[in-house]
C-alpha cells in the first residue's frame, strides 16, 4: 500500500514543479511587463444643476473679409541630366607576353529628376581590327545591346555600369587615337553626353632606348576654361652607339601642342592629334629633355583626367629605327559641383549570390540581440521543464523496478498455506493422507516367501 502512495506523491510534486516553472517563464517574458492602462472613472461629484435661466448672449455681427484668390504654385521644371564616365583600357606587362585581355568600364548616372532610358555606344581606337570584344555585362539597370551598344534604365540618382572585356592586338600600341563613348536619352535624344578613353601600355621591353614623361596638372577653376600646361619628355640612348632621336606627342581630344622646345631641329605636324620633334644625334648613354606647351580647351577640362601618349625613336647609323612608347595623364580637380565618376569594375551579376533575406530587416547581430534576449527566459524554462520531467521519469522507473524486485523476494520467502475448506466442500470425503516420503523413493512391496533367484529358501518346519 505504500508504493501507490509514494507514486501519487511524486506525481503531485512533478505537477507543482511544472506549474512553478511555467509561471516563472511567463513572468520573465517581456509580454508580462507590458503595462495596460485602464480608463479611470472620476469620483468627484458633479455640480448641481442651476435653476437660474441662462443669460442671453448677444454676439456682435461679424463681417467676413472676401476670400483671397490664391493661384496654384507653379511647379519647377523637371531637370534632365546625365553624367558619363569611362575608364582607360589598361594593359600591363602581360601584354608584351601575348596576353592582350583588358577591361573597359563605362558608368552612367542619371543626375536629373526624371526616370530615363539611356541608349549608348562605344568605339575603339584604330577600329575593330586592333581591338575586339570578348565579353560584356551590365549591372544596376544597364545591359549590353548588340555590337558595341548598351541600354540603361535609370531612376533619378541611379548609377549603372557596363563592363566590356576586350582583346587588344599585338600592334595596337603603335596606333594613335582614342576611343569614344556616347550616351543619349531615348527616344528623344534630349540629353547627350560623350567621353573619350585611351589604350594605355607599360613601356615595351625594347633595348637601347628609354622614354619617360611627367604628369601635367591643371588648377581648379569655378567654370571650365582654356588652360595652358607643360609636358616634359626625356629620351635616353642606352645603346652603345649614337643614334638619331625623335619624339612624337599624341594628344587627347581638346588638347593641342602650341609650343616646341628649342632642342627640336625639325618640327612637323603629322596629324590633328600627333606632332613630331626631331632631336638630331643622341650620343650613347646621353639623354635629351624636351618640354612641350599644351593648350587644354574648356570641353577637355571638363573631362579630366585626360590621357595621351608619347612615342620615342632612335635610329643608329645603317640600322633600322627602334621605337618605344609611354603614356602621360593630364590631371586636375573636377568642375565645381561635380564629382569624379567611379571607374572600378563591379562584379558580374552571374558571380554574385542573390541575398534572399528581407532587405528592410536589419542583419542579426548574433545571439545576444534584443529579439533573442526577449525569448531566452521562455526557452530556458521549456528546456528546464523537459530536463526535470525526464529526471522524474527515470527516477520513477528505477523505484518501480526496485519495488518489484523486493516484492518478488518477499513472496519467495513466505510459506505456502493451504486454504481452509469451503462449506460446499464439507460433504466431500476427506482426501487420503499423502506419504511424507516422496513417491519416487517409496520401495515396492515384496510378496511373501522367497524371491526367485535370491538364493534364499523358506525354512522348513
Amino acid at each position: 500500500m505504500e508504493a501507490p502512495a509514494r507514486r501519487r506523491a511524486r506525481l503531485l510534486a512533478a505537477f507543482v514543479v511544472l506549474t512553478t516553472v511555467c509561471s516563472l517563464s511567463f513572468t520573465l517574458s517581456p509580454a508580462a511587463h507590458a503595462e495596460t492602462t485602464e480608463p479611470t472613472e472620476s469620483t468627484e461629484p458633479s455640480p448641481p444643476p442651476s435653476s437660474e435661466p441662462p443669460a442671453p448672449t448677444t454676439e456682435p455681427p461679424t463681417t467676413q473679409p472676401p476670400a483671397a484668390t490664391t493661384e496654384p504654385p507653379t511647379q519647377a521644371p523637371k531637370v534632365r541630366k546625365l553624367t558619363l564616365g569611362a575608364s582607360n583600357v589598361e594593359l600591363g606587362g602581360a601584354y608584351w607576353q601575348g596576353d592582350g585581355k583588358a577591361k573597359l568600364v563605362i558608368s552612367v548616372q542619371n543626375s536629373g529628376d526624371v526616370r530615363e532610358k539611356v541608349a549608348g555606344s562605344y568605339t575603339f581606337p584604330g577600329g575593330d581590327q586592333n581591338v575586339t570584344v570578348a565579353d560584356s555585362y551590365g549591372t544596376d539597370g544597364c545591359n549590353p545591346d548588340g555590337a558595341l551598344g548598351f541600354t540603361c534604365m535609370l531612376p533619378p540618382g541611379g548609377l549603372g555600369y557596363l563592363v566590356v572585356t576586350v582583346v587588344v592586338g599585338p600592334d595596337a600600341w603603335k596606333v594613335t587615337g582614342t576611343g569614344t563613348v556616347k550616351v543619349s536619352t531615348h527616344p528623344d535624344n534630349a540629353v547627350t553626353r560623350s567621353r573619350s578613353f585611351a589604350l594605355t601600355f607599360t613601356p615595351p621591353p625594347v633595348p637601347g632606348i628609354e622614354l619617360t614623361t611627367d604628369r601635367p596638372s591643371l588648377p581648379a577653376q569655378p567654370t571650365p576654361a582654356v588652360e595652358q600646361t607643360t609636358l616634359a619628355v626625356k629620351l635616353r640612348n642606352t645603346g652603345s652607339a649614337k643614334a638619331g632621336g625623335a619624339i612624337e606627342v599624341v594628344t587627347p581630344p581638346g588638347v593641342d601642342v602650341v609650343s616646341f622646345p628649342a632642342v627640336c631641329k625639325v618640327k612637323k605636324k603629322i596629324s590633328a592629334e600627333r606632332d613630331r620633334c626631331e632631336l638630331g644625334d643622341v650620343a650613347a648613354g646621353k639623354d635629351v629633355v624636351a618640354s612641350f606647351g599644351l593648350s587644354v580647351s574648356a570641353a577637355a577640362h571638363a573631362e579630366l583626367p585626360l590621357t595621351g601618349a608619347v612615342h620615342g625613336y632612335l635610329t643608329p647609323a645603317g640600322l633600322a629605327a627602334i621605337e618605344t612608347r609611354t603614356d602621360y595623364t593630364i590631371i586636375g580637380p573636377p568642375p565645381v559641383g561635380e564629382s569624379a565618376m567611379p571607374t572600378a569594375a563591379p562584379p558580374s551579376p552571374v558571380a554574385v549570390v542573390a541575398r534572399t533575406a528581407d532587405p528592410e530587416r536589419p542583419a542579426s547581430g548574433g545571439l545576444l540581440t534584443s529579439e533573442r534576449l526577449s525569448s531566452l527566459p521562455f526557452v530556458g524554462g521549456i528546456i528546464g521543464l523537459v530536463a526535470l520531467v525526464g529526471f522524474l521519469v527515470v527516477l520513477s522507473l528505477r523505484r518501480r523496478l526496485r519495488d518489484e524486485a523486493e516484492a518478488a523476494e518477499v513472496e519467495a520467502e513466505e510459506p505456502v498455506t493451504v486454504p481452509a475448506p469451503r462449506r460446499s466442500d464439507e460433504d466431500l470425503p476427506p482426501l487420503p493422507q499423502r506419504s511424507p516420503i516422496p513417491r519416487s523413493l517409496t520401495l515396492p512391496r515384496l510378496p511373501s516367501g522367497p524371491v526367485a533367484g535370491s538364493g534364499f529358501r523358506e525354512p522348513e518346519e
